[in-house]
């Protein structure tokens, strides 16, 4: 009866509104390098909740098929697998700005019947050039505006060379809304948004590269275990974690006495093994893209401890995975460290990209 009333909430709730859940450092002292590290103490001076310093991996992974129907296998991994994505026509709705490396331009496309918005630059050129799609990290949507935490980024991609989109998700900018449980929504955003990118003619289809901080790092990590047509690389950027109910925990940290609402409607104490099917972490065997990690070590927004974990884990499934440290840096990289971290995004991109 429990279960069943759970499920019934979960059911009501995908019919309310959604509202999705929640810079100063130092060059580093010493040139990070790339590991494929063992699983290290957490640092004691980062003082984060002894429910948020395990390095063990979640439960053992559970089956992937239910002999019964299953409501809520549309948001686990293999359900997302399962699915579809038609993406859509990418519609430029107008220029932005036009700086001399490349054109900026507000675009929207289509995802499940909403019309998501974002932007995306041209690198001046013939093309067709290579794609990095930028993933945005979580923003108060009352407070996000169109290219908020990718800008940057986008900007320096595409005077290297590369056709930069950047979408809004559901819910943020001038997108529509719509349901978004456990985040899955916002990842099928971005993966329509991939099946998208053959629209565009100044675009490669077959080269596409993620990039993700934070909650948009765990986006990608998602859509990594999809595995679409076209992505052959992803950068992790102060990612939230590969184990879903890690996030949930950290969300409601930080919501205090607060409720969560309809994005994440029971918790992972209330149903492990759902939680245990959501999480990439133990579906890396579905990652067919190499992977490169940023995590700075002085993050007080998710544990360093949780990168290190998956590279680890990348590592022992046999998979192309590059995890860099930077001992000063934030959840926001600044200065060096993220000049240094820029240079090897690109670097990474022009060898799997290119």
């Amino acid at each position: 009866m429990k279960t069943l009333q759970r499920l019934l909430h979960f059911g009501l709730a995908l019919l309310t509104a959604c509202a999705a859940p929640a810079r100063a450092s130092s060059p580093s002292t010493q040139p990070a390098a790339t590991l494929h590290p063992s699983p290290t103490p957490f640092p004691e001076f980062l003082q984060f909740p002894e429910f948020l310093q395990s390095t063990a991996l979640p439960v053992a992974p559970p089956p992937t098929a239910s002999p019964t129907p299953d409501s809520l296998f549309p948001y686990t991994i293999d359900g997302l697998r399962a699915r579809a994505y038609p993406g859509g026509p990418i519609e430029i709705i107008q220029v932005v700005e036009q700086p001399p490396a490349f054109t900026r331009y507000l675009i929207a496309y289509p995802s499940d019947g909403l019309r998501i918005t974002g932007l995306m630059n041209v690198p001046v050129g013939e093309g067709p050039f290579p794609v990095v799609i930028l993933n945005h990290p979580y923003y108060d949507q009352r407070l996000y505006v169109t290219g908020l935490g990718t800008r940057e980024a986008a900007d320096y991609f595409a005077q290297r060379g590369y056709l930069t989109l950047a979408p809004d998700y559901r819910l943020y900018g001038g997108s529509d809304p719509g349901p978004d449980p456990f985040r899955t929504g916002m990842t099928v955003d971005v993966l329509n948004l991939i099946a998208s990118v053959k629209s565009l003619p100044q675009a490669r289809a077959d080269s596409i590269g993620l990039w993700g901080h934070s909650m948009g790092g765990g986006i990608v990590l998602t859509a990594l275990t999809v595995n679409p047509p076209g992505l052959r690389a992803a950068v992790l950027y102060s990612a939230m974690s590969g184990d879903a109910g890690d996030n949930y925990r950290l969300i409601a940290a930080s919501r205090g006495p607060e409720p969560l609402g309809p994005d994440w409607p029971f918790s992972p104490e209330d149903d492990p093994v759902v939680y245990a099917r959501m999480s990439p972490l133990n579906y890396l065997a579905y990652i067919g893209a190499p992977v490169l990690i940023h995590q700075g070590q002085n993050d007080p927004t998710v544990p360093p401890a949780w990168s290190l974990r998956l590279a680890q884990a990348l590592t022992d499934a046999g998979k192309d995975v590059a995890y860099y440290a930077y001992p000063n840096a934030s959840h926001f990289f600044v200065g060096g460290d993220w000049t240094l971290a820029m240079q090897r995004n690109v670097e990474f991109f022009d060898r799997r990209l290119k």
